[in-house]
């Protein structure tokens, strides 16, 4: 098998993507939101300390956790915190392809466990839809 160029375990809750919130004082993201982003990107930047990846990448994931909240909303805000360290962008010529997987497990027992891989297929995002 092919040997990942990064491995990520970040040992936190899940959470999920936060909508933004728009007031008469402008548009924000939840405070909290921003904290879980915080640690989430504390513990990526401990474990992988190289340049971005420019992609095409294949992406890993394995999620323990809870079972709430929506599955492309937790890979959003991983998207989100992750991107400009791990990656040059998230857009999809630079991950083409992403695996998720999740299984149950006590909150304080939850991880995210990440394998990025360089693409085998450089124009997998060609691919036509039927």
């Amino acid at each position: 098998m092919t040997k990942p160029l990064a491995e990520i375990a970040i040992q936190m809750p899940l959470f999920s993507k936060a909508r933004p919130r728009v007031t008469s004082r402008g548009t924000f993201m939840p405070k909290e939101y921003k904290q879980k982003q915080k640690e989430m990107r504390r513990q990526i930047q401990e474990q992988y300390s190289g340049e971005p990846f420019s992609g095409p990448l294949k992406l890993e994931i394995e999620l323990r956790g809870e079972g709430r909240g929506d599955i492309d909303n937790m890979i959003g805000a991983f998207f989100d915190t992750a991107n400009k360290i791990l990656w040059t962008d998230d857009r999809v010529s630079i991950i083409p392809e992403v695996c998720v997987s999740w299984s149950r497990a006590k909150k304080n027992e939850s991880s995210w466990l990440i394998k990025i891989y360089e693409s085998n297929d450089k124009d997998i995002y060609r691919l036509p839809l039927s």
